[in-house]
């Protein structure tokens, strides 16, 4: 999960634009961030689809824990 955590150009120009707009920018446009939680949400529902709920197991959300299991 370290795309989330990667700086570009992208993410500076985001986190500009936050600052001048007063933290607006987020409400209409989504965030680098949120953009890679989509995709992990994505990611751990496809996995639970496919592998883990046909055994009857799955993978939890790691955003409500607060990514405090995550390994």
């Amino acid at each position: 999960m370290d795309y989330a955590d990667r700086l570009s150009w992208r993410v500076v120009f985001e986190n500009i634009m936050e600052t001048l707009s007063i933290y607006l920018w987020p409400i209409f446009f989504s965030t680098h961030y949120q953009r890679a939680i989509k995709a992990l949400h994505a990611f751990i529902d496809s996995e639970n689809q496919h592998i883990y709920h046909p055994q009857h197991l799955s993978i939890s959300d790691p955003v409500k824990s607060a990514f405090l299991f995550v390994d």
